[in-house]
């Protein structure tokens, strides 16, 4: 394409320099100038040739570096709403999101025989990322249904973008964590113990003063107040979101962060999984970027459709 546009330019131009060369030629002896006149022609067209090889040499450095580059991503949370509507009614249910929760959990299923053991670990870790956050679908959706129509819309689910890039460097998430910990820290020895939380679950003081820092960083209610629901539930959910919430329930739910076993859980703790947690959602949030458009064309992620045997990806 590029040489059939320069042609038009580099045809005119050799009739500008070859028409005034013809009639010369014409009125001169050939056996005495033809050597001049080739000369003329020559310091005339090769300089024009040499500056349409270079602009045609530069075009096509330009398009193929154009070619190359990836097209942006969209946001994360407009893909989400493309992936979770499957009716396409522009509005999300719960009922959906935890259909394609189900199926992305089902997609880091370890093949057998593919990845060896370290593959196997890093994809039941991404399992227990996705199963935690399956248990925490509810109170995520009523947190996110600003409304509380029980739906999320396009502009709703903006709010998981907004988290995504809270995450990053200076994003405000890390230090909304050293927060949290120290408001529950009641005696400020760095280390959380089962009493500490159950009495944070309780205290009106701590629900605000955590209700309040959270407000700051996602302003998903008019006030803060309105968010004391979540913020309650949240700790409770160490107890593994049961009915009561006992020390019995608490301990068990701290055990997959204390590392050491000693019954606490210290702001070192705390750091590591946040980092690994963060690191994951990251990881799938950029999967989900990449195929989720693609997947959305298709009505989603259907395992039951399409004839295949579903998706499953080897870590």
């Amino acid at each position: 394409c590029i040489l059939l546009l320069a042609w038009h330019p580099l045809h005119h131009c050799w009739h500008l320099i070859w028409h005034p060369v013809r009639l010369n030629w014409l009125s001169l002896k050939r056996t005495e100038n033809i050597m001049s006149i080739t000369r003329c022609a020559s310091s005339s067209i090769l300089p024009l040739l040499l500056a349409v090889a270079a602009i045609i040499i530069s075009s096509s450095s330009v398009h193929s570096q154009q070619f190359q580059q990836p097209p942006p991503s969209q946001p994360l949370g407009d893909v989400l709403f493309q992936l979770l509507d499957k009716d396409k009614n522009q509005k999300v249910t719960l009922d959906e999101v935890n259909s394609q929760l189900n199926i992305l959990e089902m997609m880091f299923n370890p093949v057998e025989g593919g990845g060896g053991d370290s593959g196997n670990d890093e994809a039941n870790e991404y399992k227990q990322l996705l199963s935690g956050v399956k248990s925490a679908a509810p109170t995520l959706f009523n947190l996110l249904d600003v409304n509380n129509n029980q739906s999320l819309s396009k502009s709703e689910l903006a709010h998981v973008t907004k988290f995504e890039k809270a995450l990053k460097k200076g994003g405000g998430m890390r230090e909304l964590l050293r927060d949290v910990f120290s408001i529950l820290d009641e005696n400020a020895d760095e280390l959380l113990s089962v009493e500490e939380i159950m009495d944070g679950s309780a205290n009106d003081q701590v629900i605000t003063e955590l209700s309040t820092r959270v407000h700051e960083l996602f302003p998903l209610r008019s006030d803060s107040d309105e968010l004391k629901d979540f913020v309650t539930s949240s700790i409770e959910s160490i107890a593994g979101g049961g009915a009561v919430v006992d020390k019995e329930s608490v301990a068990k739910g701290m055990k997959w962060v204390d590392d050491d076993g000693d019954g606490h859980i210290s702001n070192k703790e705390v750091a590591k999984y946040y980092n690994l947690a963060g690191k994951k959602f990251m990881e799938i949030s950029k999967t989900i970027k990449q195929l989720g458009p693609m997947l959305a064309m298709f009505g989603g992620m259907d395992m039951n459709g399409g004839g295949g045997d579903g998706f499953k990806m080897d870590l």
